[in-house]
């Protein structure tokens, strides 16, 4: 019994044992087939399960290979995003798996969601469509189609959308859309509206084939039936993404029948869901815009039309000019014209924007680089039958006397073979007005050769004529000949009527160059026609009129006429009478009416404390006194001068009196000391030689000769008590030879003197000649050692103009620091007020050359105070102080001082002055100011093309700070096309911008 019980649980064991063994077997083919039978089943999820668990259960190759297949495609299925990695990791795993057809085809579907066309078409290509089920073939088919169309591909496209046509019921529809839209494509709109026809009520695709079937009308030229589907469409499908298109489809389709009021509010609907409009729409609108007089929307829409070089550009700009010449906004209208004449894509579009652009030039006088010349001889060139050709050339002469760079009119004219009167009229006035230019820039040569020519042309524009009669005869009287000035200003007063603007300044001038020949009594009646011809009495020429006259009546000893309009001159201009008042005390003395003399000197020095005449008064109220035998209140009078006044030309004469008057009243030693006074401070001077043999005089009295001759024989240069009579008659040799206009003999002679006499008492005198013989040949630094010598021994006669020649070398040499002590002690020592002008305009050249800007302003300051300054030392003197201030932070007293000089843009200083104001409001932000300056420059023109090409970069720069980024860019396509200069700076900002 225990042995069958032993077996039965043996057999038991061993049953149990083998259907364990069977079921570990059976379970991951379950796992498989379970899986499988999911995945079939679109159970996708599930299968994955599955079948990731009979992979890890299982150990057969070809079932685990199978499960990855269906694993990878159920991840594609499911639309897991890294579902193409894996479906490629399987082919990479299983190359030559039966399943790579389908694989490549769903890797290229996976790439086709992706919108990644390339790869897609890869591959697609890679899997053959007869290895796919019939409706994968479809899918692939359809996909694949899609796929082409998408790259451009539309014959391969069409191929297989053909193919779904004919045989596929599901894509059938899809396919005839899709053939429908590459017809349109194609603008083959008649068969492409055969099939949107048949899908016209297709829920899917009625919205689209809608919109299609509009625009195939509408690219077919069938305006109506556009405007027609266009409209249904609008109406139809309010939310669909098209309506921008419909819109912009109607607003154009209205424009072209002739309805640009229907056409604005669809265009502005466009507009209003776009980000910038097609350029060719924008063009119609802003056609539109401008038929119904909206003239500054029209702007707007022609600026958003120009775009590439193209024709379309090229008429955008023809009617933005049209455009701005409503809104009479004439140099942007010009701007315009310009860009469209540039172009030549329709050749009448160009003729006719040429014509206006340089019309706008003339008119506007915004020919900043005298286009309106070349641009009118451009045109006549390239179109010499145009129908504006008589008005150009009615125009060109005019435009001759408006543009501001002569230079350019004059050669404009040169090459016209036949020139008319109008012509001629024009180029004698260009003559003058080149002369007029040269003035301002003073060089008085090249003036006087244009006047000149303008003169000698006869009498085509006798205003040009006459006019540079007066300006030659100022030239003439700049450069010192008289004479000339003289027959030439005579030759104006008799030409001028009494309405010419300078026919009282004519007989000014005739009076001064008349008067400085000492012809006195001409000029009285040249200045009485000034004083009857002037209608302004408060003018500073009155005055000095009625002081010129007076003093020729002085020098024609008419003593009484001469008071008497010494009194009217000061009566005439109190502020500045301090001349009238100081000859009328002269003239007093004269008449030896010695203290009607005192009182009016006395009256001068308390109304004109700062009179550039006070030291003249001290000294002839000495005189007076002294005439009077008031010696001690003269010898007061002398020290006051003598102290007060070192530095005058009076002080060393006034020494000499001072001196002479202390002996007369017993006090030698005061006498000695204020001969050695003049002789320490004016050495080599004719009054210290005549202030050492008056002393000996005093050494006498006082019986201390030896004293006397050891002084002089101490004195620098060895000077003795009296030239000897060898050195003087050498000198004088040599001095006679000079005035004769020898200049190698006299340089001999003057040699052979120092050599002789390296310390004679004309030995400075010497040192000038020799310094001026040396500039004549243009041996500088020879010039500047013998004019050093003058300086240091501080001959008076010849000191200033010995500072004059050594400031300036020294300033040309950029010896700045040494030039600012000659032009400061020219300043302080000149005889005549034009002198020291001269020394203190000096002064702020070099302390601007050497940064001292403060020093620079106040010297300028002080140099303005002055009366009488010609033009152009005011404009100078205003210009360095204007740049000073800039740099010491006083802008608003620099922004006065430019103001000032950008009046005269005639001036390099003036036109520079424009541009610093200009650029100066654009860096503070102001950019309506920085505008509205740069135009008027513009209006003004200017010979200096260089600041006008600065100021026009500031105006482009000022246009996109505001926005305006299409004026900007036409400036400077303007300025890169019209500006001839070659200056690397300007072609380096004019790119950078354009960029």
């Amino acid at each position: 019994m225990k042995k069958i019980i032993l077996l039965f649980t043996l057999v038991l064991i061993t049953q149990t044992f083998m259907a364990q063994k069977t079921r570990y077997h059976a379970q991951p083919e379950d796992l498989f087939n379970r899986g499988k039978e999911m995945f079939l089943e679109g159970n996708y999820t599930g299968a994955q399960d599955l079948l990731a668990e009979f992979t890890q259960a299982s150990a057969d190759a070809t079932l685990k290979e199978e499960a990855a297949y269906m694993m990878a495609v159920s991840s594609f299925r499911r639309g897991h995003e890294r579902s193409g990695e894996e479906l490629k990791k399987f082919l990479d795993t299983h190359p030559e798996t039966m399943h790579r057809h389908e694989i490549s085809f769903l890797i290229g579907s996976y790439y086709y969601d992706q919108k990644e066309w390339e790869a897609a078409r890869i591959w697609f290509n890679m899997a053959d469509l007869d290895y796919l089920t019939l409706p994968e073939q479809e899918e692939y088919s359809f996909r694949t189609g899609y796929t082409e169309l998408q790259l451009g591909n539309k014959e391969e496209a069409t191929r297989f959308f053909g193919l779904l046509f004919q045989n596929s019921s599901k894509y059938r529809d899809a396919a005839d859309f899709y053939l429908g839209y590459i017809d349109y494509s194609n603008k083959n709109y008649t068969a492409a509206l055969q099939r949107f026809q048949r899908l016209k009520d297709h829920p899917e695709y009625q919205e689209e084939v809608a919109f299609y079937t509009a625009q195939a009308a509408f690219f077919d030229g069938r305006i109506d039936d556009a405007v027609r589907l266009a409209g249904s469409f609008v109406s139809r499908y309010p939310q669909s993404s098209h309506q921008p298109e419909m819109h912009r489809v109607l607003g154009n389709s209205y424009y072209r029948l002739g309805q640009p009021s229907r056409a604005i509010p669809h265009y502005e609907d466009y507009l209003a869901h776009i980000e910038k409009p097609l350029r060719g729409d924008a063009y119609f609108l802003g056609l539109s815009y401008s038929e119904t007089g909206r003239w500054n929307e029209a702007a707007a829409m022609f600026q958003q039309a120009a775009g590439v070089a193209d024709a379309l550009t090229q008429n955008a700009q023809l009617q933005l000019g049209q455009t701005y010449l409503k809104l009479n906004q004439k140099q942007q209208a010009q701007m315009a014209f310009e860009a469209a004449s540039r172009q030549n894509f329709d050749p009448q579009v160009r003729e006719t924007a040429l014509f206006n652009y340089a019309l706008l030039a003339h008119q506007t006088n915004f020919s900043v680089f005298s286009e309106s010349i070349t641009l009118f001889e451009n045109f006549l060139r390239e179109y010499p039958n145009s129908p504006y050709t008589n008005q150009v050339n009615d125009i060109l002469a005019e435009t001759f006397l408006t543009t501001k760079d002569y230079q350019a009119a004059l050669k404009a004219i040169e090459r016209i073979k036949n020139p008319g009167r109008r012509i001629l009229e024009a180029k004698q006035m260009v003559l003058f007005q080149l002369g007029a230019q040269e003035f301002i820039n003073g060089s008085m040569n090249e003036a006087v050769q244009y006047f000149n020519n303008s003169i000698g042309m006869g009498s085509y524009d006798n205003k040009a004529r006459n006019s540079a009669y007066y300006w030659r005869g100022e030239s003439w009287y700049r450069m010192g000949n008289y004479a000339n000035a003289a027959t030439d200003f005579r030759q104006f007063t008799q030409n001028a009527t009494p309405g010419d603007e300078n026919y009282a300044l004519g007989w000014y001038n005739l009076g001064y160059a008349l008067f400085k020949q000492q012809q006195y009594g001409q000029a009285v009646p040249a200045f009485e026609r000034y004083l009857s011809s002037e209608a302004d009495r408060r003018k500073d020429e009155y005055a000095d009129a009625l002081n010129r006259i007076g003093d020729s009546y002085y020098f024609n000893r008419n003593f009484g006429e001469a008071e008497r309009y010494y009194a009217q001159a000061a009566d005439a201009n109190p502020g500045a009478a301090d001349y009238a008042a100081y000859q009328r005390a002269f003239v007093m003395g004269l008449q030896r009416n010695y203290p009607g003399k005192i009182t009016a000197l006395d009256n001068l020095m308390r109304q004109y404390p700062n009179s550039q005449y006070f030291d003249d008064a001290l000294y002839e109220k000495s005189r007076a006194l002294t005439m009077l035998n008031r010696e001690n209140e003269a010898i007061a009078v002398l020290q006051r001068l003598v102290n007060d006044f070192p530095r005058s030309p009076l002080a060393s004469q006034g020494g000499v009196q001072l001196g002479q008057l202390y002996y007369n009243t017993g006090n030698y030693p005061q006498s000695i000391a204020a001969y050695k006074n003049v002789i320490t401070h004016f050495p080599g001077s004719d009054d210290a030689r005549n202030a050492l043999v008056s002393m000996e005089t005093v050494y006498r009295d006082m019986n201390d000769i030896q004293t006397y001759v050891g002084y002089a024989n101490s004195l620098p240069g060895g000077m003795r008590i009296t030239p000897s009579r060898q050195d003087s008659l050498t000198y004088l040799a040599a001095e006679s030879v000079y005035m004769r206009g020898n200049r190698s003999d006299a340089e001999a002679a003057m040699n052979r003197y120092l050599q002789t006499y390296p310390n004679g008492a004309y030995s400075s005198d010497a040192h000038y000649y020799l310094g001026m013989m040396a500039e004549e040949k243009r041996n500088e630094q020879q010039a500047l050692s013998h004019f050093r010598r003058v300086i240091d021994a501080g001959n008076m006669k010849f000191l200033d103009n010995a500072l004059i020649y050594a400031a300036q070398a020294e300033f040309k040499n950029k010896n700045y620091r040494q030039a600012l002590a000659d032009y400061s002690r020219l300043a302080n020592v000149a005889r005549n007020a034009a002198n020291k002008q001269t020394g203190q305009m000096g002064v702020v050249r070099t302390q601007t050359q050497l940064g001292a800007y403060h020093e620079a302003a106040r010297a300028a300051t002080e140099l303005l105070a002055n009366s009488g300054l010609s033009p152009e030392t005011v404009t100078e003197a205003r210009y360095l102080r204007g740049k000073a201030y800039l740099q010491v932070k006083e802008n608003d007293n620099a922004m006065s001082d430019f103001q000032f000089v950008a009046n005269d843009t005639r001036s390099i200083y003036g036109a520079e002055a424009q541009f610093i104001l200009a650029d100066t409001y654009y860096r503070w932000k102001s950019y309506d100011r920085a505008e509205a300056q740069v135009k008027e420059f513009m209006q003004k023109g200017t010979p200096h093309q260089y600041w006008m090409a600065r100021a026009l970069i500031v105006l482009s720069d000022t246009y996109r700070a505001k926005g305006d980024e299409f004026q900007a860019r036409q400036y400077l396509e303007s300025l890169k096309t019209n500006y001839k200069g070659n200056e690397a700076d300007i072609q380096q900002m004019i790119n950078e911008r354009l960029q």
